[in-house]
Formats: structure tokens, C-alpha cells, sequence
């Protein structure tokens, strides 16, 4: 058990092309490289893109995923690592470009349509499972539900993403079930026309570690994680719609 965690020790996602819009494993690149696989797998596109990870959560928050208005440039995504209190990696945040911003701008066949986050979430898991053995959790449930509530009140912000949620749970029946958080906003959503340009066209979204979802598989962490953090939101505007 202890080697098959030392041959991830790297924490190794998946690279893919897109086929009929579904990505296609080729290779394996680092965690560096993590939210601009999210970006293939979650929006279906093999757009370019370049990635900031941020080492200040404060700087993560302030962040943007937008398409430059240069000539040419391609679209900046954001990436943040959420660590236990003993430093190991547990989540990875990514705030991505929606697929319609990026047919908009680079064409109707760029991308799309949006799949939901656990996109990424059982693409990690599927990788793992075929290079891990005696597993503790067999069974994993990837819940379908990834929205963010608000009850009666229309629309999301981005503070309402990063509230704590929980991310790993076991259900009675002993299944380990996996959990994301998305926020979609689309950038043509009429209801958001009149929301700055770097508000739109967005599709942000919370996930499970690799590293920790193969400890947590193996028997070697415990199953329950909490990821997300809340914001000050004093002084905060929401766009209006």
C-alpha cells in the first residue's frame, strides 16, 4: 500500500485531446498542470490556456478567470491548493472559462458544452483505480448535486462558492461518496448582461486532491474533508441581473 502511494507521491493527473468531445487519456503531467486539464475535461475543449496558481488564498479570491482583449490571447485561469493541518494537499480549486465564452471568442466548435465538475473528479479516480490495488473503499458514489443554494434568493456569488462544504463523506452502507462544488455563469446568460465582462463566462470548481482521494481510497486518511473557506464579504457587490 505504502508503494502504491510513493508512485503517486508526485500527484499525477491526466492530459487528453478532445474526440467528439470527450477527452481522451495520453499522458500524465504534475499538479501544476491540474486546472488546465479541469479546463479539457469540464468545458471539452483543447484551448490553450495559461495558469496562475496562487499561494495566497486573498489572492485566489481577488482573481479572475478572463480572456484577454489582446489580439490573440489566450484565456487566464485560476488555480488554489487547499492543505490539511499537517500540510498535505486535500483540494484544488479551479476557476475556469465556460464553454460559450470560449465559442464566442475563438470560435462556435472551441468547446462544449459545460459538463459538470465531477467530470474531473471521476477522471482522476478511474486513473487511480486502474494503478491501485487492495482498496478500502470499493464503492464510490460521485454525488450529482454540485450547486450552490442560496434558497429564495436568484443567482450565486463567488463568496457563496468558497463557503466550506463537505467535500468526502461515508454513507451508512460504507460507500466513500465524492463530492464537487461548481459555479456557472454563463457569459450570453441574459440575466447577467449588464455584470462587468470579468463577472461572466465562468465556471468554477472545487475538487479532491489526487494525492488525498488515493490515501483516502487505500485506508491510509480518514474519509471526511471539509474544503472552502468564507469570505469577507463587507463591502461586497454581487452582479446585478
Amino acid at each position: 500500500m505504502k508503494k502504491q502511494l510513493a508512485i503517486f507521491c508526485a500527484v499525477f493527473v491526466l492530459v487528453g485531446c478532445v474526440t467528439d468531445r470527450t477527452v481522451q487519456v495520453t499522458e500524465l503531467t504534475s499538479i501544476a498542470d491540474y486546472c488546465r486539464v479541469a479546463q479539457q475535461v469540464v468545458t471539452r475543449t483543447t484551448q490553450p490556456v495559461s495558469v496562475q496558481i496562487h499561494a495566497s488564498f486573498d489572492g485566489f479570491v481577488k482573481s479572475k478567470a478572463i480572456i484577454p482583449a489582446e489580439p490573440g490571447a489566450i484565456p487566464a485561469i485560476q488555480q488554489f491548493h487547499w492543505f490539511d493541518s499537517s500540510g498535505t494537499m486535500v483540494g484544488v480549486s479551479c476557476k475556469l472559462k465556460s464553454a460559450d465564452h470560449l465559442n464566442l471568442v475563438y470560435g462556435a466548435d472551441t468547446a462544449g458544452p459545460d459538463g459538470p465538475c465531477q467530470d474531473m473528479n471521476r477522471r482522476i479516480y478511474r486513473q487511480l483505480v486502474d494503478a491501485t490495488t487492495d482498496l478500502h473503499y470499493p464503492a464510490v458514489v460521485f454525488d450529482e448535486s454540485e450547486s450552490v443554494s442560496k434558497g429564495a434568493v436568484t443567482g450565486m456569488t463567488g463568496p457563496d462558492w468558497l463557503k466550506p462544504y463537505e467535500a468526502m463523506y461515508v454513507d451508512d452502507d460504507g460507500r466513500l461518496h465524492v463530492r464537487a462544488k461548481g459555479f456557472q455563469v454563463n457569459f450570453t446568460d441574459p440575466r447577467f448582461a449588464r455584470a462587468p465582462a470579468r463577472f461572466r463566462g465562468v465556471h468554477y470548481c472545487h475538487f479532491i486532491a489526487p494525492n488525498h482521494l488515493l490515501a483516502v481510497m487505500t485506508g491510509d486518511a480518514p474519509p471526511a474533508l471539509i474544503i472552502g473557506r468564507e469570505v469577507d464579504t463587507s463591502g461586497f457587490k454581487a452582479p446585478t441581473h
